[in-house]
């Protein structure tokens, strides 16, 4: 995981390097003032073994005049045999300006309740500069970096004998989108809140493939990761996801 850090890292690094040589893409249209997709996937077996897995996840975006308005929710919940086996809750909104251009200021906030850790809850927050250092009608890429604060409250049963965890971070984020053919995409998503104190760093990555099937509607397969470099006595410190979804983009 270290790796990730590091290449996001790089990236980040890179954005003032490669901003010349992007200058001359030809800019893609405006785009349109609210848009976004919904995802839905779920498998229930029933019988000899019975087990429920569930994934939505809604990503909107919103464009009031120079302000560009993200709102997510990701939901994941599993049952295995009556018991359950995961349940996660992930939300996000982040604000952009100006909505159009190569460099813009953002500002964040996400929150995270996830029953399978030593956490009641997670509230990250942070302020940053972005630059948008391809743009393009078929492929994009997008880079962030600002300071944050991030506070963890610890479930009082796992951990009662622990102080809640605040400490400032530095959030990273790497945004590459493609569309390779008339009806498939590829995507992948890397954000990182860097603990840069004794606390705990938490990196999500997201990589993506989607195929359009009728209309606004296609299918997606993806591989999601956490890792958290410190997820308490007897918690692994990643999480993988590998799910299939029906998308539907509006």
């Amino acid at each position: 995981m270290k790796s990730i850090t590091t290449v996001t890292a790089g990236v980040l690094l890179a954005m003032s390097v490669s901003a010349p040589a992007m200058a001359e893409d030809e800019p893609s249209p405006p785009p349109p003032p609210f848009s976004g997709g919904v995802e839905l996937g779920a498998t229930i077996v029933s019988g000899n073994t019975e087990t429920t897995n569930i994934k939505g996840k809604v990503d909107a975006t919103h464009i009031i005049g120079d302000l560009k308005n993200q709102y997510l929710l990701d939901i994941l919940y599993a049952e295995d045999t009556g018991e359950r086996s995961a349940e996660r809750y992930y939300a996000l909104y982040q604000g952009d300006y100006p909505a159009e251009g190569k460099q813009y200021f953002f500002g964040m906030v996400d929150g995270e309740i996830d029953k399978f850790t030593d956490y009641e809850y997670i509230i990250s927050s942070a302020l940053g500069y972005g630059r948008r250092i391809i743009e393009q009608d078929t492929m994009t890429l997008i880079a962030e970096a600002g300071p944050g604060y991030s506070f963890k409250k610890y479930d009082d049963d796992l951990r009662p004998d622990d102080e809640d965890e605040s400490d400032l971070i530095a959030r990273v984020k790497v945004d590459f989108w493609w569309q390779f053919s008339d009806s498939a995409e590829f995507g992948q998503l890397v954000t990182s809140n860097i603990a840069l104190g004794d606390g705990s760093t938490i990196t999500r990555s997201e990589t993506y493939v989607s195929a359009a099937l009728v209309g606004s509607l296609a299918m997606k397969l993806s591989y999601s990761v956490k890792h958290d470099t410190d997820p308490g006595p007897g918690n692994k410190s990643t999480d993988t996801t590998l799910a299939a979804t029906l998308l539907y983009k509006f």
